[in-house]
């Protein structure tokens, strides 16, 4: 067998092709934003708020001192949907975010529906109480779940 010298046109193809194949494994292509350790923060903070308001709320009877009015829990609801509006804020000025942009969105939406409901009947039942909240514990939790997915393609496990 016979062993041929390379001719310059075979090393400049197997040097493009060498070049291409290490391009291509060293790079990578994220599709999503970074993650962000203040907003998995205010995530958390936020979700606490929610919990401790719903919480408050159910310890709260009907029969003392005007129980359930709304009017006793509307600072609090402005106080949340502040927090809320910040998360959607956070969410929204980075690109590539559009599915916890969505997550927010929602959460926002509910929590005026939720507040307005409040507001018309002027009370809640123990029962819608404990089903706001868990509502609101799963979007949290879907806000948060998003938010760590990100940190783990920036540092994927090995």
């Amino acid at each position: 067998m016979e062993i041929k010298p390379l001719n310059k046109n075979t090393v400049k193809y197997r040097f493009f092709f060498f070049i291409s194949l290490l391009l291509l494994f060293s790079c990578r292509v994220t599709l999503l934003p970074e993650y962000s350790a203040e907003l998995s923060k205010n995530i958390k903070n936020t979700a606490k708020l929610v919990d401790k308001f719903y919480l408050l709320m159910y310890e709260t009877t009907s029969a003392e001192n005007d129980g359930r009015n709304y009017d006793k829990f509307a600072g609090q609801y402005v106080e949340i949907e502040v927090e809320i509006n910040s998360l959607l804020n956070q969410n929204k000025i980075r690109p590539l975010n559009e599915n916890s942009t969505r997550i927010c969105e929602i959460t926002l939406e509910l929590w005026q529906k939720y507040r307005e409901e409040h507001k018309t009947d002027n009370t809640l039942s123990n029962g819608l109480i404990r089903l706001n909240r868990l509502t609101f514990s799963d979007l949290f939790f879907a806000m948060q779940v998003a938010e760590e997915g990100k940190k783990l393609v920036d540092n994927p496990p090995d």
